[in-house]
């Protein structure tokens, strides 16, 4: 993981509390609308830059803000190593992007992008959300790799050629995992299974893939530009029990209250890294938790999700995510709202994708039907398959369906084949017909000459 360090100490809160024990009302009140109504969740470096409000300085503003945010405060079972629990707070800024997301996943996804997804186009999308999940995962780790030659590799089953392909290869295999196992709890053999699936073939030490660091593994943040230490991770010797205390958060073992599942798998990314249980491929496998969690709770379409794609967009931010946390309280807050964005941009992003593509139908429809040498039949035959390309047809289906003589539907089935949009076989004496593998794509490419044909 690479990390930058902080340039700007924050202030002491006690003695900040003690120099303004006279004004906390008023400086609270004042502080109020940044700690509950923020469109962003500002750090103390942030803050500092900002305009403080009429009659505070900077170090007021921040102890007002602090001091709200605080009231608001839940505790987890999971801690830094040192005994301090992180926390959380559910504020206006957090519940307005879980609404955002949950609403986006519960409506727009279900009633466009399952309309969308044929069984086919499913799977195929499917596949290209692993690439290119495991392209962006494995460049944010330093892998150095184009996303053509990564695709290229993925597609063809080529055998990677260097460490940086393997790295992709094994995050494509891990995201598979993942989806495999979405209905197990999570338990520390599978974290581990899934940290050697991330790491094999690319450790310098082949016995480490799997397996959690030990005192003699020297593991630890640097600044990447000066090599100084900004992160020592907890002792080896309390990571088996951080990472069964961890699964048991995962799965809902963990406390009295209610934590929504976004912010469960959020927290479960960030405690992992932060942990950085093994000696090489924390990201990685925090990523992939992330993506368990999130498909074990439900939400289905991250099965065709990248949000390695958002963080490597903006990889500064999340690495001054986890910095901000350790460094104030142990807040998770700051990485909560940072991964609310990246998963909120992901999603809109596969949103304007469902959209896209059923523009494309409609296009595709309105084409067919002006295309000359379809019927009705026809192209009733080809919009079902467009949907459902693993069904197949025969004769006497169509001269049912569409209540013609049988020879008028082996007509109409015999021209599709013709045209190469079918293809036909023999199955116990019946002929029955079924799409090409790539039906849309070569009704796109007749385009024009469907008008002519």
């Amino acid at each position: 993981m690479r990390l930058m360090k902080r340039r700007r100490s924050l202030p002491d809160l006690h003695a900040l509390i003690a120099a303004h024990a006279q004004r906390l009302v008023e400086i609270m009140d004042a502080a109020l609308p940044e700690a509950q109504h923020a469109e962003r969740y500002m750090s103390w470096r942030e803050l500092y830059y900002h305009a403080a409000p009429r009659g505070l300085s900077s170090e007021q503003w921040w102890l007002g803000v602090k001091l709200h945010r605080r009231q608001a405060r839940r505790y987890l079972a999971l801690d830094d190593g040192q005994g301090t629990p992180y926390s959380y707070a559910a504020n206006d800024l957090i519940q307005q992007k879980l609404h955002v997301i949950d609403r986006k996943a519960g409506t727009s996804i279900t009633t466009e992008a399952q309309s969308v997804f044929s069984e086919n186009e499913r799977e195929r999308y499917i596949v290209t959300s692993l690439v290119e999940e495991a392209i962006m995962s494995s460049m944010l780790e330093g892998a150095a790799v184009t996303r053509s030659e990564a695709r290229e590799m993925l597609r063809t089953n080529r055998p990677p050629v260097n460490k940086h392909e393997r790295m992709v290869l094994n995050n494509y295999s891990a995201m598979q995992m993942i989806m495999a196992n979405r209905d197990r709890k999570l338990t520390p053999e599978l974290v581990l299974s899934l940290h050697r699936c991330v790491v094999q073939g690319t450790l310098d030490q082949p016995d480490k893939a799997g397996v959690l660091r030990t005192d003699a593994d020297d593991v630890r943040i640097e600044d990447e530009r000066n090599g100084e230490v900004i992160h020592v991770p907890p002792p080896a010797s309390s990571l088996p029990k951080r990472l069964e205390k961890l699964c048991a958060f995962a799965n809902g073992e963990d406390g009295e209250y209610y934590i929504h599942p976004i912010l469960r798998a959020i927290i479960l990314h960030f405690q992992l890294a932060y942990d950085h249980p093994f000696v090489d491929g924390n990201g990685r496998t925090a990523r992939s938790l992330f993506y368990w969690m999130m498909l074990h709770a439900g939400y289905w379409m991250f099965e065709f999700i990248s949000i390695s794609h958002e963080i490597f967009r903006h990889a500064g931010r999340y690495y001054e995510a986890f910095l901000h946390v350790e460094e104030d309280d142990n807040d998770l807050n700051y990485f909560i709202v940072n991964q609310l964005e990246v998963i909120n941009n992901s999603v809109t992003a596969l949103l304007e994708y469902a959209r896209a593509k059923q523009n494309d139908y409609c296009r595709l429809q309105r084409m067919l039907a002006h295309a000359a040498c379809f019927n009705f039949r026809q192209m009733e035959v080809l919009m079902y398959f467009l949907h459902h390309p693993q069904s197949v047809t025969s004769v006497k289906i169509q001269s049912k369906r569409f209540r013609v003589a049988l020879q008028t539907a082996r007509t109409d089935l015999v021209r599709l084949a013709e045209l190469g949009l079918l293809q036909s076989k023999f199955v116990s004496r019946e002929q029955l017909f079924f799409p090409v593998a790539d039906l849309e794509q070569r009704l796109r490419d007749i385009g024009e000459d469907l008008r002519n044909c």
